[in-house]
């Protein structure tokens, strides 16, 4: 077997993911990594499974393309924190995520999009679909790292209100022809 020479910063990467994942390992807890970012969620509550279906859940209800997992797990990592917080929400989560797979008949996760969109609109009424929800407007668009992604220049308030910022900045849209502005007399 050849040895494979590695530099300083691949050891130090590996080194850092063996480590990490051996105290993640002795802890019982769960991690969601991202190795593009090299960001991680710890979850408490929800196990692997749980904390993934919730991850493509978020973005299924919610989709925005250009918008990295891992802001999707905060949401994740707030509605583990609502779990360790109370046993009734924990309880509604992973009662949600089985009832999800019994369902899709077996893993959620693994049906085709348009499939795993069906068996959502099968729930959306649902208090565990509206505790999801709840959490991904206030995760998603509440998150001050997303506002410019969205266009959304954040309070005015501090700046005189809208009529100063912001009120006339309705740059999305085409002006409308001159025959539909009244005329003044």
């Amino acid at each position: 077997m050849k040895n494979k020479h590695i530099n300083r910063r691949e050891f130090l990467c590996n080194s850092g993911k063996t480590l990490a994942g051996a105290v993640v390992a002795s802890s019982g807890a769960v991690s969601l990594v991202f190795p593009t970012t090299g960001w991680s969620a710890q979850l408490a509550v929800l196990n692997e499974h749980e904390s993934k279906t919730l991850l493509r859940m978020t973005r299924e209800m919610f989709p925005h393309d250009k918008i990295e997992d891992k802001f999707y797990a905060v949401v994740v990592e707030a509605l583990d924190a609502d779990a360790k917080a109370s046993a009734e929400s924990a309880t509604q989560l992973k009662e949600g995520i089985a009832n999800l797979d019994k369902l899709a008949k077996g893993d959620w996760q693994a049906l085709a999009a348009d499939k795993r969109g069906t068996v959502l609109k099968q729930i959306d009424t649902t208090a565990f679909f509206n505790q999801i929800k709840s959490k991904c407007v206030t995760g998603i668009y509440n998150n001050k790292d997303l506002w410019d992604h969205f266009g959304y220049e954040g309070s005015s308030a501090e700046h005189g209100g809208y009529i100063n910022r912001g009120f006339d900045d309705l740059d999305w849209l085409p002006n409308p022809p001159e025959s539909d502005s009244p005329k003044a007399h």
